[in-house]
């Protein structure tokens, strides 16, 4: 009994050193210092400055009317009406159109044929085009939304008068337009703010980058220096390798609890963002997520030779994290490939509970997400280990 207890109380005393050593490593590099402080501190406050408002009001956009009737007209009112687009031009040709769309002066355009009235008043499907600014998605997205929600109250309102002019109105007509009746509303993002996309999977995502690159940076220093952080000294041999691993964790545990604080909970509030749940909901999953970006960073940082070699890294790997996040294509259309690669990242799961828990303010929305993580934390976990044991073996045959 004695010698067990003696067992635990030398590892962890030697956990302990681990992590004193590990913070004395971090402080004392100025390239790791300014990763975290720099991008920790800086970029949370970018991202949010940069992308707090999330909408385009009264974009600018150019109307070529070569129909020139009365549905054409009402067309046009109602969209200059929306909150997405402002009719600043009217064009006489396409071509002139583009002139404008050249100068930056405008970011749309809506074209309406010829034939548009003529094929509305005989019954037939008329068609319109638009053309939006590609050099950023909002453009596109208030093109989209403001011609196609007026299109759908055109069509209804044409609707409304042709069931008129056949003695049917009132809820007889109303019933035939709109047999299921419905409400749109957006509950938790009713501005369609790209904000609510956008920097919700940036917060999460650069504590991942941060705390990779950080420790991979390091890792590379020691080894260029010939040095590892397996290497062990006789006063720790024969206790495990566990002790390294969750030393060393530690040292990062209490960095980024802060720095997941200050980026998934201050931030937010100091940009107003809408944050539906509880600080200590926020709080249990910044505690599940910094442990497995750190187990992360462990295992895959083993592979880093080079100080520099972390450079490349960040230009490979962080647009396919991002991709895999789901932000810019749904997970349920990725092919098999992706869908399997993104298990890898912690932010697969990260980002997706952040901005449930972030929208419906509960943490039964988000078990799935904390499931994952732990799977990935416990399996990284013992990846690690096997990592530095591998590493501390090599050292000692080299010596």
């Amino acid at each position: 009994m004695e010698e067990k207890i003696s067992y635990i109380g030398r590892w962890v005393r030697d956990a302990w050193g681990i992590f004193v050593n590990e913070l004395k490593l971090i402080i004392h590099d100025n390239g790791v210092m300014l990763i975290f402080c720099f991008a920790g501190l800086v970029y949370p406050l970018l991202y949010n400055w940069i992308y707090g408002y999330g909408v385009v009001d009264d974009m600018p956009v150019a109307v070529v009317d070569l129909s020139g009737g009365s549905y054409s007209r009402r067309y046009i009112r109602e969209v200059d009406a929306t909150r997405e687009v402002e009719i600043a031009y009217n064009c006489t040709s396409l071509e002139e159109a583009r002139q404008l769309m050249a100068e930056q002066k405008i970011h749309g355009v809506i074209l309406i044929p010829s034939d548009f009235d003529e094929k509305l008043n005989s019954l037939e499907q008329a068609t319109l085009s638009t053309y939006a600014d590609m050099s950023t998605f909002l453009y596109y997205k208030n093109m989209t939304i403001a011609t196609n929600k007026v299109m759908l109250d055109e069509v209804h309102q044409i609707q409304t008068e042709r069931y008129a002019e056949a003695g049917l109105t009132g809820m007889d007509a109303k019933q035939l337009i709109e047999p299921v009746q419905y409400d749109e509303s957006l509950q938790f993002n009713p501005a369609i703010s790209f904000t609510m996309f956008f920097v919700y999977m940036a917060m999460f995502m650069i504590l991942q980058q941060v705390m990779f690159y950080g420790s991979s940076t390091l890792t590379g220093t020691l080894r260029e220096e010939g040095r590892s952080f397996a290497q062990l000294t006789d006063n720790l041999s024969g206790h495990g390798m566990g002790r390294i691993v969750l030393g060393r964790g530690l040292a990062y545990y209490l960095i980024f609890i802060v720095l997941g604080v200050y980026g998934a909970l201050f931030v937010p509030h100091l940009f107003n963002l809408p944050m539906h749940c509880r600080w200590w909901e926020m709080l249990i999953l910044i505690l599940f997520f910094v442990a497995d970006i750190i187990f992360f960073s462990f295992t895959w940082s083993s592979a880093i030779a080079k100080r520099e070699t972390v450079l490349v890294l960040l230009l490979f790997v962080t647009p396919i994290a991002v991709f895999l996040t789901g932000f810019t294509w749904p997970t349920s259309s990725f092919p098999a490939f992706w869908k399997t690669l993104s298990y890898v990242f912690p932010t697969t799961f990260g980002c997706r509970a952040y901005m449930n828990l972030c929208n419906s303010g509960n943490l039964y929305a988000i078990a799935p997400e904390i499931k994952a993580m732990t799977l990935q934390t416990v399996v990284y976990f013992i990846l690690s280990s096997v990592a530095a044991y591998v590493e501390a073996r090599g050292f000692m045959k080299k010596s």
